[in-house]
């Protein structure tokens, strides 16, 4: 496929390698030299140096012959002119674009065929702040992954170690039977094991333990693990874009204080958003924090632009006795750091970014991905789909040519799961759940299309 990125930033550059590294021919815009001759030297593409929303550089980046465009600059405003200009003048038929601004996405119609085309748009601060607001909800899970239908999801909870904890995965797997859910895989020290049925393994501290369930079933799960106390007060460092949005779509049902060190942003969101207690002061300054009760908080959700000082404040309210901490880090060398460290949870916000786009740039086949461990593993979701390329329909799991490093999670048929797939004949509308490698996704990709 030949697609067009806008944007050599850290989501631009990360997308070009994963899609050609998939075979797909990229060319990559961007204005910087520095930022296409750092990615040129790690994957063979073509850049073009220039402004991607102007028809000439579109043009010499092969528009005409472009089934796709994503455009992922640091402006708004380029990422739409880039795709009305792919439309209007080359008639690239699919348009992807990353909106920051989230008044922009307050108009429906703004993004129609006939003023802006644009077939889906991707903003990164909505994209953290839903999904923090998810972990907020659900206490005691590291990760929550919807699926095409958001009811459906595979979460991956943290097995720590002590005696009031069963240790076997047997254990586990029985009583997910309970509550229609599958223990499907868990990761131990960056490396996926699927769950052998002839074999209980004994659990380590650390193991990260990946189920497939219904929404309505995360809390029956996460008191097997003792975590029966919901998340009531939530404080939050900074109240930028991600902060700000996380507040206003928390308030009614928490107690949150947000935390931002700019006067006039301050001001400003104790004008805007109601039932949220705003202070301006630094967060990583101990006085304040203790000051606020942080002893007391359920959450301390450190968002601001500055991973410094996301990792310094979380780790102090950590110290100072917030009984979780979430983090954004946005530099990836620091993510190794940061799991050393007293945090809970280190969010990426390029890599949820990255699940988004994946989902769309993908082949149709593909309903759903997510990026995870650090983007050397998918959880796809597939639809089997009956036309002349396929290779799935009518077929036993076993039957297909899946890489032996593929762990099925399941299949969803007609809004269920079957979990036992062994003996189940792939049938037109099923999707099928799964957890592949970066190297095996073009394949899996090709037998679904």
């Amino acid at each position: 496929m030949k697609i067009i990125i806008v944007g050599a930033g850290q989501v631009g550059s990360s997308l070009s390698l994963n899609l050609v590294k998939e075979g797909n021919d990229v060319t990559l815009i961007d204005k910087s030299a520095d930022l296409l001759d750092n990615i040129a030297d790690k994957v063979d593409l073509q850049t073009i140096h220039g402004n991607g929303a102007h028809p000439r550089i579109l043009e010499a980046a092969g528009a005409h012959k472009a089934e796709m465009i994503v455009a992922v600059s640091n402006s708004d405003e380029t990422n739409m002119i880039a795709c009305q200009v792919a439309y209007t003048v080359f008639g690239i038929s699919k348009k992807i674009a990353r909106i920051r601004d989230l008044e922009y996405l307050n108009y429906e119609n703004l993004f129609a065929d006939e003023s802006t085309p644009i077939d889906f748009t991707i903003s990164p601060d909505l994209i953290v702040s839903s999904y923090i607001k998810k972990l907020i909800l659900f206490k005691g899970t590291h990760q929550v992954f919807n699926f095409y239908d958001p009811n459906d999801c595979l979460i991956n909870i943290i097995y720590n170690a002590n005696e009031d904890l069963e240790s076997s995965i047997k254990y586990y797997k029985t009583i997910c039977e309970k509550f229609n859910a599958k223990l499907c895989a868990f990761i131990r020290q960056d490396q996926l094991f699927s769950i052998e049925e002839d074999k209980d393994d004994i659990l380590q501290s650390g193991d990260e333990l990946l189920f497939i369930c219904k929404e309505e079933n995360i809390g029956d799960i996460t008191k097997v693990f003792k975590n029966n106390k919901v998340n009531k007060r939530i404080m939050i460092a900074g109240g930028g874009n991600v902060g700000k949005h996380l507040s206003e779509s928390i308030s009614s049902n928490y107690q949150v204080k947000v935390i931002e060190s700019n006067e006039e942003r301050a001001n400003y969101l104790s004008e805007f958003i109601d039932d949220v207690t705003v202070i301006n002061a630094d967060s990583s300054n101990e006085d304040v924090l203790l000051e606020e009760n942080i002893e007391h908080m359920d959450v301390f959700c450190a968002l601001t632009n500055d991973d410094e000082d996301n990792i310094l404040s979380a780790m102090l309210a950590k110290k100072l006795g917030a009984k979780t901490v979430i983090c954004i880090i946005n530099k990836i060398s620091y993510s190794d750091l940061v799991e050393k460290q007293k945090i809970d949870i280190a969010i990426s916000p390029q890599d949820l970014t990255m699940g988004a786009l994946l989902t769309h740039v993908r082949k149709g086949s593909i309903l759903k991905a997510h990026s995870l461990m650090r983007g050397l593993l998918e959880l796809l979701e597939l639809e089997v789909r009956d036309t002349e390329k396929t290779k799935v329909l009518g077929k036993h799991i076993e039957q297909i040519n899946l890489s032996e490093n593929t762990i099925i999670c399941c299949i969803i048929r007609n809004n269920n799961f079957i979990f036992d797939t062994s003996n189940t004949l792939l049938e037109q509308d099923d999707h099928l759940v799964c957890l592949v490698n970066k190297k095996d996704v073009k394949q899996i990709e090709d037998l679904f299309e």
